[in-house]
């Protein structure tokens, strides 16, 4: 009996020996992530980004991003400032053997550019967002669409909404080198104003080559130029961009 016991209390701590092996095992898959792009462009001036993911049980990811807009007058095009910062959450998906990536936002704006309210405002603009990414042998491409909406209608203020849309498709010529195209246009939309009244403006509308180097632990760097196609606030006739992603 007393052999039983010894038996049946060594099978009982082997047992949770192995579940707690499996469980740290399980922990030690599921990763968070954290990385800064910054990006430097000839009318928004330098924004760095940072972007962070949780990975989960399920079949998509918790993600998270901050991105601050450090051009004065976006911040206030009045007196340059209470700067513009953007946070948001998401849902990350993998798709096509993990080559499609999937990645629906919502976001808030805060300071103070989407009115004329005075001084910093939190969730001044809800910000729906969606970022795609497709990575292959061949192919290299990104893509990002947002919507700012300004939640502070009022009948005593004026609101301005804002759309952002890039995308740049490329090949991989190398293991290193892409090379391809970038579109990018700011607008902004629903722009209330006394004088001229209700109307959509065109702050930019990009189009150019562009070339991205991928270096080591995920790291990658950006330059683009090219022309400015459209502009309702005199910004210049060419453009450029240049943007470094940087895991941690």
């Amino acid at each position: 009996m007393k052999k039983i016991i010894i038996l049946f209390v060594a099978l009982f701590m082997q047992y949770s020996l192995i579940q707690a092996q499996e469980e740290t095992k399980q922990e030690t898959k599921k990763k968070a992530n954290l990385a800064v792009k910054v990006i430097q462009n000839s009318v928004a001036g330098f924004s760095p980004l940072f972007v962070g993911s949780f990975e989960t049980n399920k079949n998509f990811d918790i993600t998270f991003y901050s991105m601050f807009w450090t051009n004065t007058s976006f911040g206030n095009v009045d007196s340059g400032s209470d700067q513009l910062l953007e946070t948001g959450v998401g849902l990350g998906f993998k798709a096509a053997d993990n080559k499609l990536y999937l990645n629906p936002g919502i976001g808030l704006a805060h300071g103070k550019f989407f009115s004329t309210l005075e001084g910093t405002q939190i969730a001044e603009a809800v910000i729906p967002n969606f970022f795609l990414a497709y990575h292959d042998n061949i192919f290299d491409i990104e893509g990002y669409v947002a919507y700012y909406k300004s939640i502070r209608d009022r009948k005593t203020i004026d609101t301005r909404d804002l759309f952002l849309l890039w995308a740049a498709p490329g090949i991989n010529i190398s293991k290193r080198i892409v090379v391809g195209a970038f579109f990018e246009e700011l607008a902004f939309m629903n722009l209330e104003n006394k004088t001229v009244g209700n109307k959509n403006t065109q702050v930019y509308r990009f189009l150019g080559p562009s070339v991205k180097l991928k270096l080591d632990n995920g790291m990658a760097f950006r330059f683009s130029g090219g022309a400015n196609l459209v502009s309702d606030v005199g910004a210049s006739d060419e453009f450029y961009k240049v943007s470094a992603f940087i895991p941690f």
